[in-house]
């Protein structure tokens, strides 16, 4: 899933300074109960387990407290957890998780392709009386619709918990924002929660695996690789913009073409990838028929471009049968940041190890 934010955290922040109007609101949900006020919510510092009344946004957003934020999580050993059902459907990579003390599950979806921590939804706020907060004048938005900040208690998946986050949802609030709410659900759960890059690269390792049909987390031990032979491994950096959007590529060759893509494991589809770069491929891709059509991103829309299905496609050291190709113009909303993305189509029957410690994505490029 392509998601990344103009103005986010950090232009709240520099907005702040400059003396931005910030107010906290109350959200009523549907048997009409607040939200409770800022000022009756306590944070806990990671370090020194001292509790701090939050009586502005500007405590929530101040850089030292994100900076404790991104430290707060628990996990002390290697953790899986299934996929779930959404993945058979949609073939991005989807677990359950739940929000704060509720029992309410969720579907989380891990998004390489969404440039920042967690991101939520007003139904999120409602269900769970999250304390959010609204600026005059701010530059946050998500492709042009207004997003609003609010404070995450807890987000536990399996055995894994994250605390005391700050964290951005989508606020619809005028007639206007009714089309964001239409382009956000057209093919998305509207309960779906999205952890992003910032926080998956916190750990070691994160494991796909896609014959178990489970994520596989590791935030102190190394990934080792069982039989080396059974394995290919490809560069991986991370790149992060002005605005604190960090975004995960992977170089990795197609149709014997090394080029470099913008990994995204929020996508269940194959490649997606601009004229220009797809120029250097053409002319070692057969059989391939492209026909004029639009592709759905969330929080983007139904972008034009020419797609079709390759029936035998080089990806790295493997073959894909049946691989999903779409290529859009250089200048289209998907490729702002990139020239083209991979998603997890081309992964469907193996593993994927995102391996942050070292910079490498390996994949397991035989029968398992």
């Amino acid at each position: 899933m392509r998601v990344f934010v103009f103005g986010s955290l950090i232009s709240v922040l520099l907005c702040l300074q400059s003396g931005c109007s910030v107010d906290p609101v109350l959200h009523t949900s549907s048997d009409n109960t607040n939200i409770k006020k800022s000022a009756d919510i306590h944070l806990m510092h990671s370090d020194d387990m001292t509790d701090l009344t939050v009586d502005s946004l500007e405590d929530i957003v101040s850089l030292d407290f994100v900076l404790k934020a991104d430290n707060q999580m628990d996990q002390t050993e290697v953790h899986r957890v299934k996929y779930h059902k959404q993945y058979y459907k949609n073939h991005y990579i989807v677990i359950e998780g739940k929000i704060g003390t509720r029992e309410s599950q969720y579907p989380v979806v891990l998004d390489t392709g969404a440039s920042q921590p967690f991101f939520l939804n007003i139904s999120h706020v409602l269900d769970n009386k999250l304390p959010v907060y609204t600026m005059e004048n701010t530059l946050s938005d998500l492709n042009g619709y207004k997003l609003g900040l609010c404070y995450l208690p807890l987000l536990q998946i399996g055995g894994i918990t994250f605390t005391n986050r700050p964290c951005l949802y989508l606020e619809p609030s005028s007639a206007v924002d009714l089309i964001s709410v239409q382009i956000i659900s057209d093919t998305s759960n509207s309960d779906t929660v999205i952890v992003g890059l910032p926080v998956l690269r916190q750990f070691n390792y994160v494991m796909f695996d896609n014959v178990d049909n489970e994520v596989e987390f590791s935030y102190n031990k190394l990934f080792e690789a069982d039989e080396l032979d059974l394995w290919e491994k490809y560069p991986l950096t991370t790149e992060e913009d002005f605005h604190g959007n960090v975004f995960l590529f992977v170089r990795i060759s197609i149709a014997g073409e090394e080029i470099e893509l913008q990994f995204d494991s929020g996508s269940g589809r194959g490649l997606a990838i601009g004229e220009t770069l797809w120029e250097k491929v053409d002319g070692q891709v057969q059989d391939l028929n492209l026909k004029e059509g639009r592709d759905f991103y969330p929080y983007i829309g139904r972008l034009a471009c020419r797609r079709g299905i390759v029936p035998n496609l080089q990806v790295g050291d493997r073959t894909i049968k049946n691989a999903e190709v779409s290529v859009f113009p250089n200048d289209s909303p998907l490729l702002t940041e990139c020239e083209g993305l991979l998603g997890m189509q081309y992964f469907q029957n193996t593993i994927v190890v995102l391996d942050f410690k070292r910079s490498l994505m390996w994949v397991r490029n035989h029968e398992v």
